[in-house]
Protein backbone atom coordinates (compact mmCIF):
# COMPACT_ATOMS: atom_id res chain seq x y z
CA UNK A 1 0.00 0.00 0.00
CA UNK A 2 1.27 3.47 -0.86
CA UNK A 3 1.69 6.06 1.86
CA UNK A 4 -1.73 7.55 2.77
CA UNK A 5 -2.14 11.14 1.63
CA UNK A 6 -4.86 13.70 2.34
CA UNK A 7 -7.85 14.12 0.02
CA UNK A 8 -7.93 17.67 -1.23
CA UNK A 9 -11.33 17.94 -2.89
CA UNK A 10 -14.81 19.42 -2.23
CA UNK A 11 -15.83 15.99 -0.95
CA UNK A 12 -13.69 16.56 2.17
CA UNK A 13 -16.05 18.74 4.19
CA UNK A 14 -17.22 19.33 7.74
CA UNK A 15 -20.93 19.70 8.38
CA UNK A 16 -20.68 23.00 10.24
CA UNK A 17 -18.96 24.56 7.21
CA UNK A 18 -21.78 23.87 4.73
CA UNK A 19 -24.83 25.90 3.82
CA UNK A 20 -27.91 24.90 1.79
CA UNK A 21 -26.32 26.38 -1.31
CA UNK A 22 -23.72 23.60 -1.17
CA UNK A 23 -26.24 20.78 -1.49
CA UNK A 24 -29.79 21.92 -2.31
CA UNK A 25 -31.36 21.81 -5.80
CA UNK A 26 -35.01 22.90 -6.06
CA UNK A 27 -36.84 20.60 -8.48
CA UNK A 28 -37.53 22.54 -11.71
CA UNK A 29 -41.27 22.90 -12.50
CA UNK A 30 -40.90 20.95 -15.75
CA UNK A 31 -39.48 17.98 -13.83
CA UNK A 32 -42.23 18.20 -11.24
CA UNK A 33 -44.84 18.07 -13.99
CA UNK A 34 -43.05 15.17 -15.68
CA UNK A 35 -42.80 13.15 -12.47
CA UNK A 36 -46.37 14.06 -11.58
CA UNK A 37 -47.71 12.34 -14.67
CA UNK A 38 -47.47 14.88 -17.49
CA UNK A 39 -45.11 13.10 -19.87
CA UNK A 40 -44.77 15.77 -22.55
CA UNK A 41 -41.18 17.02 -22.73
CA UNK A 42 -40.38 14.75 -19.75
CA UNK A 43 -37.22 13.19 -21.17
CA UNK A 44 -35.35 16.46 -21.92
CA UNK A 45 -36.29 17.95 -18.54
CA UNK A 46 -35.18 14.87 -16.60
CA UNK A 47 -31.99 14.55 -18.66
CA UNK A 48 -31.03 18.16 -17.88
CA UNK A 49 -31.72 17.60 -14.19
CA UNK A 50 -29.68 14.38 -14.23
CA UNK A 51 -26.72 16.28 -15.64
CA UNK A 52 -26.92 18.89 -12.87
CA UNK A 53 -27.22 16.28 -10.14
CA UNK A 54 -24.39 14.14 -11.51
CA UNK A 55 -22.06 17.13 -11.71
CA UNK A 56 -22.85 18.16 -8.15
CA UNK A 57 -22.36 14.65 -6.77
CA UNK A 58 -19.14 13.98 -8.71
CA UNK A 59 -17.55 17.41 -8.53
CA UNK A 60 -19.20 18.89 -5.47
CA UNK A 61 -19.80 17.62 -1.95
CA UNK A 62 -20.68 14.05 -2.94
CA UNK A 63 -24.40 14.51 -2.31
CA UNK A 64 -27.38 16.69 -3.18
CA UNK A 65 -30.96 17.10 -2.01
CA UNK A 66 -33.62 17.55 -4.68
CA UNK A 67 -36.46 19.49 -3.09
CA UNK A 68 -40.05 19.46 -4.29
CA UNK A 69 -40.89 16.00 -5.64
CA UNK A 70 -44.71 15.74 -5.88
CA UNK A 71 -45.48 13.22 -3.12
CA UNK A 72 -48.68 14.79 -1.77
CA UNK A 73 -51.78 12.76 -2.55
CA UNK A 74 -49.80 9.75 -3.74
CA UNK A 75 -49.60 6.33 -2.17
CA UNK A 76 -46.30 5.07 -0.79
CA UNK A 77 -46.03 2.67 -3.75
CA UNK A 78 -46.64 5.49 -6.23
CA UNK A 79 -43.92 7.53 -4.52
CA UNK A 80 -41.57 4.55 -4.76
CA UNK A 81 -42.27 4.20 -8.51
CA UNK A 82 -41.67 7.93 -9.01
CA UNK A 83 -38.38 7.71 -7.11
CA UNK A 84 -37.18 4.78 -9.21
CA UNK A 85 -38.15 6.60 -12.39
CA UNK A 86 -36.02 9.58 -11.44
CA UNK A 87 -33.20 7.27 -10.32
CA UNK A 88 -33.20 5.69 -13.78
CA UNK A 89 -32.25 9.07 -15.23
CA UNK A 90 -29.38 9.38 -12.76
CA UNK A 91 -27.88 5.88 -12.97
CA UNK A 92 -28.77 2.22 -13.39
CA UNK A 93 -31.15 1.24 -10.59
CA UNK A 94 -30.58 -2.11 -8.96
CA UNK A 95 -33.50 -4.55 -8.78
CA UNK A 96 -36.29 -3.27 -6.56
CA UNK A 97 -35.14 -3.32 -2.94
CA UNK A 98 -37.52 -5.44 -0.81
CA UNK A 99 -36.94 -2.93 1.98
CA UNK A 100 -37.31 0.05 -0.29
CA UNK A 101 -40.18 1.50 1.74
CA UNK A 102 -38.50 2.29 5.03
CA UNK A 103 -41.02 2.39 7.86
CA UNK A 104 -40.96 1.02 11.39
CA UNK A 105 -41.45 -2.76 11.45
CA UNK A 106 -41.41 -4.89 14.61
CA UNK A 107 -38.45 -7.27 14.96
CA UNK A 108 -36.75 -5.82 11.88
CA UNK A 109 -33.19 -4.62 11.39
CA UNK A 110 -32.10 -1.28 12.81
CA UNK A 111 -32.98 0.41 9.51
CA UNK A 112 -36.65 -0.35 10.16
CA UNK A 113 -36.85 0.69 13.80
CA UNK A 114 -37.10 4.14 15.33
CA UNK A 115 -33.64 3.88 16.90
CA UNK A 116 -30.73 6.13 15.98
CA UNK A 117 -28.45 4.91 13.19
CA UNK A 118 -24.77 5.81 13.31
CA UNK A 119 -23.25 7.00 10.00
CA UNK A 120 -22.49 4.14 7.63
CA UNK A 121 -22.37 3.18 3.97
CA UNK A 122 -24.93 0.78 2.52
CA UNK A 123 -24.24 -2.83 1.62
CA UNK A 124 -26.24 -5.10 -0.70
CA UNK A 125 -26.05 -8.80 -1.64
CA UNK A 126 -24.51 -7.85 -5.00
CA UNK A 127 -20.75 -8.35 -5.58
CA UNK A 128 -20.05 -4.76 -4.56
CA UNK A 129 -21.82 -1.98 -2.65
CA UNK A 130 -24.05 0.35 -4.69
CA UNK A 131 -22.33 3.44 -6.02
CA UNK A 132 -25.36 5.65 -5.46
CA UNK A 133 -28.05 5.82 -2.79
CA UNK A 134 -31.32 7.71 -3.04
CA UNK A 135 -33.66 8.41 -0.10
CA UNK A 136 -36.99 10.08 -0.83
CA UNK A 137 -38.84 11.52 2.18
CA UNK A 138 -42.56 10.76 1.92
CA UNK A 139 -43.62 11.46 5.53
CA UNK A 140 -41.55 12.82 8.43
CA UNK A 141 -41.64 11.53 12.00
CA UNK A 142 -43.59 13.38 14.66
CA UNK A 143 -40.28 14.14 16.37
CA UNK A 144 -36.66 13.46 15.45
CA UNK A 145 -35.52 11.38 12.51
CA UNK A 146 -33.07 13.94 11.17
CA UNK A 147 -30.70 12.66 8.50
CA UNK A 148 -27.02 12.66 9.45
CA UNK A 149 -24.30 12.90 6.79
CA UNK A 150 -20.53 12.72 7.09
CA UNK A 151 -17.68 12.88 4.59
CA UNK A 152 -15.61 9.71 4.53
CA UNK A 153 -12.80 11.76 3.01
CA UNK A 154 -12.82 14.08 6.02
CA UNK A 155 -12.66 11.07 8.33
CA UNK A 156 -9.61 9.82 6.40
CA UNK A 157 -7.92 13.22 6.52
CA UNK A 158 -8.47 13.60 10.26
CA UNK A 159 -7.13 10.12 10.93
CA UNK A 160 -4.03 11.02 8.92
CA UNK A 161 -3.46 13.94 11.29
CA UNK A 162 -4.79 12.62 14.60
CA UNK A 163 -4.39 8.82 14.47
CA UNK A 164 -2.06 7.97 11.56
CA UNK A 165 -1.24 4.58 13.12
CA UNK A 166 -4.83 3.44 12.40
CA UNK A 167 -4.80 3.98 8.64
CA UNK A 168 -2.61 1.02 7.60
CA UNK A 169 -5.05 -1.38 9.29
CA UNK A 170 -8.10 0.45 7.86
CA UNK A 171 -6.63 0.07 4.36
CA UNK A 172 -6.61 -3.73 4.84
CA UNK A 173 -9.58 -6.08 4.60
CA UNK A 174 -12.38 -6.60 7.11
CA UNK A 175 -15.33 -8.96 6.82
CA UNK A 176 -18.52 -7.11 5.86
CA UNK A 177 -22.04 -8.46 6.18
CA UNK A 178 -23.41 -11.94 6.71
CA UNK A 179 -25.44 -14.56 4.89
CA UNK A 180 -25.50 -15.66 1.27
CA UNK A 181 -23.71 -13.11 -0.89
CA UNK A 182 -22.82 -10.91 2.06
CA UNK A 183 -19.66 -12.57 3.37
CA UNK A 184 -17.04 -10.61 1.52
CA UNK A 185 -13.83 -8.79 2.32
CA UNK A 186 -12.97 -5.18 1.75
CA UNK A 187 -11.08 -2.39 3.50
CA UNK A 188 -12.64 0.64 5.14
CA UNK A 189 -10.53 2.87 2.85
CA UNK A 190 -9.59 1.72 -0.63
CA UNK A 191 -7.61 3.57 -3.28
CA UNK A 192 -8.85 3.28 -6.85
CA UNK A 193 -6.44 5.35 -8.91
CA UNK A 194 -6.81 8.93 -7.72
CA UNK A 195 -10.08 8.15 -5.91
CA UNK A 196 -10.52 7.03 -2.32
CA UNK A 197 -13.50 4.77 -1.70
CA UNK A 198 -15.00 4.42 1.75
CA UNK A 199 -16.88 1.35 3.08
CA UNK A 200 -17.95 1.51 6.71
CA UNK A 201 -20.56 -0.14 8.89
CA UNK A 202 -19.27 -0.80 12.39
CA UNK A 203 -22.13 -3.09 13.39
CA UNK A 204 -21.84 -5.07 10.15
CA UNK A 205 -18.08 -5.47 10.54
CA UNK A 206 -18.31 -6.71 14.12
CA UNK A 207 -21.06 -9.19 13.33
CA UNK A 208 -19.35 -10.48 10.18
CA UNK A 209 -15.96 -10.89 11.87
CA UNK A 210 -17.59 -12.85 14.69
CA UNK A 211 -19.54 -15.10 12.33
CA UNK A 212 -16.41 -15.72 10.26
CA UNK A 213 -14.69 -16.99 13.41
CA UNK A 214 -12.16 -14.13 13.49
CA UNK A 215 -13.30 -11.67 16.18
CA UNK A 216 -11.72 -8.25 16.04
CA UNK A 217 -8.35 -7.86 17.71
CA UNK A 218 -7.79 -5.08 20.22
CA UNK A 219 -5.76 -3.19 17.59
CA UNK A 220 -8.61 -3.46 15.08
CA UNK A 221 -11.20 -2.34 17.61
CA UNK A 222 -9.07 0.64 18.53
CA UNK A 223 -8.71 1.59 14.86
CA UNK A 224 -12.49 1.38 14.36
CA UNK A 225 -13.00 3.36 17.57
CA UNK A 226 -10.89 6.14 16.03
CA UNK A 227 -13.29 6.25 13.07
CA UNK A 228 -16.32 6.32 15.37
CA UNK A 229 -14.83 9.12 17.45
CA UNK A 230 -14.61 11.36 14.38
CA UNK A 231 -18.08 10.34 13.20
CA UNK A 232 -19.51 11.34 16.58
CA UNK A 233 -17.95 14.81 16.45
CA UNK A 234 -20.77 17.35 15.89
CA UNK A 235 -18.43 19.39 13.69
CA UNK A 236 -18.10 16.46 11.30
CA UNK A 237 -21.83 15.81 10.91
CA UNK A 238 -24.36 17.62 8.77
CA UNK A 239 -27.95 17.39 10.05
CA UNK A 240 -30.72 17.64 7.47
CA UNK A 241 -34.39 17.38 8.46
CA UNK A 242 -35.67 15.99 5.15
CA UNK A 243 -39.06 17.43 4.17
CA UNK A 244 -41.78 15.52 2.31
CA UNK A 245 -40.69 15.55 -1.34
CA UNK A 246 -36.96 15.83 -0.57
CA UNK A 247 -34.79 13.29 -2.38
CA UNK A 248 -31.31 12.82 -0.94
CA UNK A 249 -28.93 11.49 -3.58
CA UNK A 250 -25.40 10.59 -2.49
CA UNK A 251 -22.22 8.80 -3.50
CA UNK A 252 -22.31 5.73 -1.29
CA UNK A 253 -18.53 5.29 -1.59
CA UNK A 254 -17.77 8.78 -0.26
CA UNK A 255 -20.59 10.01 2.01
CA UNK A 256 -21.81 8.14 5.09
CA UNK A 257 -25.41 8.49 6.23
CA UNK A 258 -27.33 7.87 9.45
CA UNK A 259 -30.21 9.36 11.41
CA UNK A 260 -31.31 10.45 14.85
CA UNK A 261 -33.87 8.48 16.85
CA UNK A 262 -37.48 9.42 16.22
CA UNK A 263 -41.02 9.16 17.52
CA UNK A 264 -43.98 8.37 15.27
CA UNK A 265 -47.58 9.52 15.69
CA UNK A 266 -50.07 6.86 16.93
CA UNK A 267 -51.71 6.40 13.52
CA UNK A 268 -49.68 3.78 11.55
CA UNK A 269 -50.68 5.37 8.25
CA UNK A 270 -48.93 8.57 9.38
CA UNK A 271 -45.66 6.91 10.37
CA UNK A 272 -42.37 8.19 9.03
CA UNK A 273 -41.72 6.79 5.56
CA UNK A 274 -38.74 6.96 3.21
CA UNK A 275 -38.25 5.37 -0.20
CA UNK A 276 -34.81 3.87 -0.74
CA UNK A 277 -33.25 3.15 -4.12
CA UNK A 278 -29.77 1.92 -5.03
CA UNK A 279 -28.10 2.59 -8.37
CA UNK A 280 -24.76 2.39 -10.15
Amino acid sequence: MSQPSPIEAPTAWNGHELSEADWLIPLPPACSRALGGRREHAAPALAELATRVTQRVRNGRGFVVLRGLPVDGRTDQECAAMCRRLAASLGTPRPADPGGLITVVDNAGLGKTNLALTPHTDRTPAPHPPKLLGLLAVRPAAQGGETLLASGHTVHNRLLTEDPWALPRLHRDFHFGRGAGFDRLRPVFQRDGAELRVHYNRRGIERAQHEAGVPLTSEERTALDAVDRILSDPRTLLRIPLRPGDLLWLDNTVVLHGRTAFTDPPDPSAHRCLVRVWAD
